[in-house]
């Protein structure tokens, strides 16, 4: 893992744990709910939208939530997930 995914991490950690969305990562994924995502050439920053982008996305579709998210925005978020 590198030095920008542990900082990713602990930026994202607790956010993630009141949102109930399991974080993880690798060297070459961030793992939100077991959802692959590409980070292998991406900084602090870049990673760290990764998961708000996930997280917006897993909001969007409780039942409490009151927006959703359009499909272009859908479409780019998921630009990197495999």
């Amino acid at each position: 893992m590198t030095k920008d995914t542990e900082r990713t991490l602990a930026a994202c950690e607790g956010i993630a744990r009141v949102l109930h969305i399991s974080l993880d990562a690798d060297e070459f994924w961030l793992y939100c709910n077991g959802q692959k995502i590409g980070i292998s050439c991406n900084s602090t920053y870049a990673t760290v939208k990764e998961f708000i982008g996930y997280a917006m996305l897993e909001i969007s579709r409780r039942s409490d939530c009151s927006y959703k998210v359009p499909a272009s925005l859908e479409k780019q978020i998921k630009e990197y997930w495999r």
